[in-house]
């Protein structure tokens, strides 16, 4: 009868889905994202269901992040260490990146991508904590120069041991995912890449970093199957999962970076497109959302600006109709009239978030930008164009400056460093004050705008992405150079002045060099390692009329 009451019984199964919390209670899971009800209502730390289902106790703060990243949130990483960092070294590190890299690295802006998908990403594969590690190891080390390399034998001292040992245990924690290529594997490989592309940018291996970005581009069509690639755009669904579409942001914040480091010259690009109409929103609700906005109207100009150099050069003159292109141009003038409009209504509401002054003007600053570039993409062989913004040059002096004034605590004064170090203190991976600066000194002829601008860049001493200030001093000082030779050699110009002064009647009605004189298609040659100097590109019309390909080394 026993026997018969027990072979009854049902069979008691082991629940395979379910939070890793409730799983090693025992416990039904109501399966809640992004973490289980059953532990957040006891008080209880959610696991998660692996990186890509959410989990920990910090979630309910973040729900609304979530639902719609245009809102303003207080994002903290969590309070654990990832349970995966095993030796007191490691947890060091890992303490350094929580407390610090994390924190300073994304710059002004809010990303979720470094505020929470990291830390969770940490606690369930090794490939992510140990690009963390190598990540935290570089960023701690502090000023990189000349003693980049190691120790004066050559020999890496024991923290550059400490990132090459963890840099080449991520690499090898990726292999299975390159080998699974499913959803969950491309995810984990472009996290990693994400890290290894940062990493790369901070040790001055801008080559590397680079082909990182490309090869992350090119995977990150694997997450979507509506994704296309056609000559060179790529166009972007919206994504379901808001652990994608974090990495989109990171991924294209990274690539608006590096385009318009490369915006001066015609150079092949993969430009990202996101399909969905402009919010219609009547204010910002977050500085985020505000970036995020003129971020996908960066992207426009690129696309503009490759279809009419595209035009330009080709021998077929239907490739695209001037009208169309005319048309596309007037539509992103349109948006970003109303993006400053947006801005303009919303300015009271955001400036009561945290740094307003700075972040505010960094906005305003790319907006002055973009507006510029729209205006003059389709007349790419006329740099005459750039003589009539005098007034918006003027604006960014005025707003760089400005953030000049109230350097500390960002940029503190300190010591002049080394020609080829920075201040990796100052460093970040967002974006931040130096592409308008080197746009204003390669593109305004005014000498007391562009000369400022060089002055202000050369006052940095830090990088942002590919973004070198020091690298971008010396290039725009050179084209200066060139193009002013000897136009001002009978004219006594005012070279001295206060870098947070705004430039006066006098130094504005000063003759800027003619038409003969500009170059155009500058490109730097970046190296794939510390350096003291770099290669100079750009194309210059002789008297001949003939335009004429130089190299120079600066």
């Amino acid at each position: 009868m026993g026997g018969d009451t027990h072979s009854n019984k049902p069979r008691r199964t082991t629940v395979k889905s379910g939070c890793r919390t409730c799983k090693i209670r025992k416990k039904k899971c109501d399966e809640g994202r992004p973490a289980c009800y059953r532990c957040v209502s006891t008080g209880r730390v959610c696991d998660g269901y692996g990186i890509w289902g959410g989990g920990g106790n910090f979630y309910g703060q973040r729900e609304s992040f979530v639902v719609s990243r245009d809102r303003s949130v207080n994002l903290q990483p969590p309070a654990y260490a990832s349970i995966l960092a095993t030796s007191t070294e490691e947890k060091r590190y890992f303490e350094w990146f929580k407390h610090r890299t994390a924190k300073k690295l994304p710059g002004a802006f809010v990303l979720a991508f470094w505020d929470t998908l990291l830390f969770q990403a940490s606690q369930n594969e090794p490939a992510v904590l140990h690009a963390i590690l190598t990540l935290s190891s570089v960023q701690k080390r502090g000023i990189i120069g000349a003693n980049d390399q190691g120790q004066n034998d050559g020999t890496p001292d024991e923290q550059e041991q400490f990132m090459l040992q963890h840099y080449i245990k991520a690499i090898r924690h990726l292999e299975p995912h390159f080998l699974t290529k499913d959803r969950a594997s491309v995810r984990v490989a472009l996290i990693t890449c994400v890290v290894f592309i940062c990493l790369e940018f901070l040790r001055g291996h801008f080559r590397t970093a680079e082909t990182h970005l490309q090869n992350g581009l090119r995977v990150l069509r694997e997450l979507q199957t509506t994704s296309t690639l056609d000559d060179g755009i790529l166009f972007l669904e919206p994504f379901r999962d808001s652990i994608d579409d974090w990495i989109v942001e990171a991924f294209s914040r990274l690539h608006v970076q590096v385009e318009l480091f490369k915006y001066s010259y015609k150079h092949p690009c993969s430009i990202l497109h996101t399909s969905g109409s402009e919010p219609s929103t009547s204010k910002f609700l977050s500085r985020n959302g505000a970036w995020q906005q003129l971020e996908r109207l960066l992207n426009k100009i690129f696309h503009l600006t490759e279809r009419g150099r595209q035009r330009r050069v080709s021998n077929n003159p239907t490739i695209e109709r001037p009208s169309a292109l005319l048309e596309h141009q007037q539509q992103i003038q349109a948006e970003l009239v109303r993006w400053l409009a947006k801005y303009e209504a919303s300015k009271d509401d955001l400036e009561s978030q945290e740094r307003p002054g700075f972040v505010g003007r960094i906005l305003l600053e790319y907006h002055t930008m973009a507006s510029m570039m729209t205006d003059a993409c389709l007349c790419l062989d006329d740099e005459s164009i750039f003589d009539s913004y005098t007034e918006q040059f003027v604006s960014l002096i005025n707003q760089s400056a400005y953030m000049w004034e109230c350097r500390l605590p960002d940029f503190p004064a300190q010591q002049p460093l080394p020609r080829s170090a920075f201040h990796m203190s100052r460093s970040i991976v967002d974006i931040g004050w130096i592409p308008p600066l080197y746009y204003t000194a390669l593109k305004c002829r005014v000498h007391r705008i562009r000369l400022q601008a060089i002055r202000l860049l050369e006052s940095a001493s830090h990088r942002e992405g590919i973004w070198d200030s020091k690298i971008a001093a010396r290039v725009a000082r050179k084209v200066m150079e060139i193009e002013e030779r000897d136009f001002y050699k009978d004219v006594e110009l005012k070279d001295v002045f206060p870098l947070s002064s705004s430039p006066e009647y006098q130094d504005l009605s000063l003759p800027t060099p003619p038409q003969s004189y500009r170059i155009q298609e500058v490109k730097v040659v970046l190296s794939d390692g510390p350096m003291d100097s770099v290669m100079l590109s750009y194309v210059q019309k002789e008297i001949n009329e003939d335009w004429k390909d130089i190299q120079v080394s600066i």
